[in-house]
């Protein structure tokens, strides 16, 4: 395993690609059991941040916008979480720690900024069951995976 100090630019994106699409791809089939919903209707879900209420009558190509954008936020998130691990490597050593605590720090960001400035604004966030499924993934689901390959790929320190 190497260690971020000798780390070379094809394992710092391999870590933030496969974190990323692995968050990604837990995340969207975690809405869908969550929620109870389809693909499709999770998709337009992500869309509807960009379009508001008329995704409802747009076509299946907002839903490709909707995946697109999912995973464009997850490999964003996954690219600050690797590199802030370069320089801080305690958040690989202790991935188990360090990735749910990103992924409190996600909810938050996509709760109370993120949604709130889109064109989803208005939506209820989750309450009850959905809360806890919702938090939890975020923790677990979304955070763990992304530190995980951080340091699969970067080594602990």
């Amino acid at each position: 395993m190497a260690s971020a100090s000798n780390s070379t630019p094809g394992k710092v994106a391999a870590a933030i690609l496969g974190g990323g699409f692995m968050a990604a791809a837990f995340d969207f089939f975690a809405a869908m059991l969550i929620y109870h919903g389809t693909a499709s209707g999770v998709a337009k879900a992500i869309a509807k941040g960009w379009y508001g209420a008329a995704v409802k009558t747009m076509p299946p190509m907002v839903e490709v916008i909707g995946i697109a954008s999912h995973y464009f936020i997850l490999i964003t998130a996954a690219a600050i979480f690797t590199l802030a691990s370069l320089r801080l490597s305690i958040l690989r050593r202790y991935a188990w720690i360090s990735g749910p605590l990103f992924g409190v720090g996600i909810y938050i960001v996509m709760h109370f900024v993120i949604v709130p400035l889109s064109q989803a604004a208005g939506g209820s966030s989750p309450k009850g069951l959905a809360f806890v499924e919702e938090f939890g993934g975020h923790m677990f689901v979304i955070g763990l995976p992304i530190a995980l390959w951080a340091r699969a790929m970067l080594g602990r320190d």
